[in-house]
């Protein structure tokens, strides 16, 4: 078996394809790809600090403090007091976020509908499954 039989090397040669393509719908929608990643979270996890967006990317707390900066600057979130701690804020997705949100979103389908073309509905559960099961095997190592 030579390197490109290698199922690893695939996988990465299909991951820095889809990361391509990703980072050129963030760049047009004026955004980076830790903001895009942010606001993807935001939208899908409403009601939520920096803190926990922390813990949920990996990150440190002041690398996540200045993403959200910018998105508040970028008018994409914006910070609200939380009412169960008026220590932190909630941030909030806003209508301008919502609007790229959604372009993300679109763009995501775009991408999977390309990766999938020719493949039929079982083919792409079962691609679905097994990606899902590899990740969890590689996960906390």
């Amino acid at each position: 078996m030579n390197r490109d039989d290698m199922i690893s090397r695939q996988l990465l040669l299909l991951a820095r394809r889809i990361k391509q393509r990703r980072n050129l719908h963030i760049k047009n929608l004026n955004l980076t790809t830790e903001q895009g990643d942010a606001l993807r979270y935001f939208a899908e996890h409403p009601h939520q600090t920096v803190a926990m967006f922390k813990d949920y990317q990996g990150i440190t707390h002041q690398t996540a403090r200045v993403i959200v900066q910018h998105m508040v600057k970028a008018k994409v979130v914006q910070l609200v007091p939380n009412p169960d701690d008026g220590r932190s804020k909630l941030v909030v997705v806003t209508p301008l976020g919502s609007t790229k949100y959604d372009q993300l979103d679109k763009h995501g389908w775009q991408t999977s509908a390309e990766l999938f073309a020719g493949f039929t509905p079982e083919e792409q559960q079962q691609f679905l499954a097994l990606a899902r099961r590899a990740n969890a095997n590689l996960e906390g190592k």
